[in-house]
Parts: C-alpha cells; structure tokens; sequence
C-alpha cells in the first residue's frame, strides 16, 4: 500500500465513523429546540415603506421590467385570457399546462406536465407575487415543475389577487403555510436578460423571451 493510499483509508475511516454517529431529525418536529424555536419567532427585518395600493405597484413595476399583464375578474375567465393572448402575439407553437392547473379545462391540444423543451408556450401558477419589486415567485413541485419555468420562450403566469404580498420577506410566511414537498424557489422579474456580452442586453439568454401574468382579481 502506498503512503497516499495509507491516508485516505484513514481519513475515509475517520469519516464514515463521523457520518454513522449523526442522527438526521426525521421531521421538523425532532430539530434542535434552537431552530424550531427561529421559525416560530422569526425576528421582523426593517421593510420599505409605501403607500401604493400593493396590487397596482405590483403591476406598475412588472411593466416596468417587459412583463406585461391582463387583468380578469374571475378563475373562469383565465383561459380566454391565455388563448387571447398567445393570439394577440401570434405565438404559435405547443403549449404545456402545470398540473397544478389542471382543474381549468384546457384545450385538447395543450399538455399537462412538465416541459419537454418543444413547447413554445407554458402556463404556470405561482407561490406569490411581490408588490416591493414586481417579482413572481415559484415553488417547485410534481404540480408546479420548474422547467416549466425556464425552458420555453413564453411563459404565462396564473396569479391570483390574495396571492400579492407586500414584502419579499412576507413570500416565505406564504411557503411555511403551502403544503407540499417544494424542492426549490425562484423569484423571477421580468423575462431573462442578459448583458455579460458587450454590454449588450439579450433577451432570453436563460429563459424566457416573454412573461405574461394573468391577474385574477377577487380570489
């Protein structure tokens, strides 16, 4: 046996005897009193202030950053919203629908899933919409893939009004109260853009190309 082959079996024995003495809490429940103790008295951060109305900043800020947004009175009303839109922009191409949607009856030739990366289109719901700096934030999950996120040039975004929050930090109030097994959360504000290249703004450089929100007023 060679010197270096002598200290990584030491150093993989010490390990493996390090690793089999921890005990992973099995549940929220059986974590250190500390932390049970953070989350249920998060200390309050300093927020900035203001007095618009939250839902009309929201909007005033997403247009701000090339997101555009059609408001509608009604769940019902969502799916002539999306295929109004993906008309008015002349968006051709497949479209796939998070399950988490799946109680609006879609056309037949939309999909439910996630994305394949030959959609043109998605349709997603979100965690929250943050009134502070015109962000939609998602929670990934089998009912809410991620890719569907990224992957095609158009996405378009299902929000409902009482999901709008004033603050970023009130978005993780919103997830502790979600129920399911999220695997990750991305705040997204306005379509992608990159300026790494000549300082030359590019549109759709890891994501989407257009993010449209349909803003479901009274739910």
């Amino acid at each position: 046996m060679s010197a270096r082959e002598a200290i990584l079996g030491r150093l993989q024995t010490v390990l493996v005897a390090e690793d089999s003495s921890r005990v992973a809490p099995s549940s929220i429940d059986d974590a250190p009193a500390v932390v049970t103790e953070r989350l249920a008295t998060k200390p309050v951060s300093t927020l900035p202030a203001f007095s618009e109305d939250p839902t009309e900043r929201l909007i005033r800020l997403m247009e701000s950053v090339q997101m555009t947004v059609t408001r509608v009175q009604t769940p019902a009303d969502v799916l002539a919203a999306v295929e109004g839109y993906i008309s008015t922009e002349g968006l051709d191409g497949d479209v796939t629908v998070a399950p988490a949607l799946a109680s609006i009856e879609w056309p037949e030739h939309y999909r439910l899933g996630a994305a394949s990366g030959v959609e043109a289109t998605s349709v997603t719901p979100c965690l929250a919409a943050v009134a502070e700096t015109g962000s939609v934030v998602f929670a990934s999950s089998a009912d809410t893939p991620a890719t569907l996120n990224f992957l095609p040039d158009n996405h378009i975004v299902v929000v409902n009004e009482s999901q709008v929050v004033c603050h970023v930090d009130d978005v993780w109030t919103a997830l502790r109260q979600t129920a399911g097994d999220h695997r990750a959360v991305n705040f997204v504000t306005g379509p992608s853009r990159t300026g790494d290249i000549e300082q030359t703004i590019e549109i759709g450089a890891h994501g989407p190309r257009r993010l449209h929100v349909v803003l479901v007023s009274g739910t």
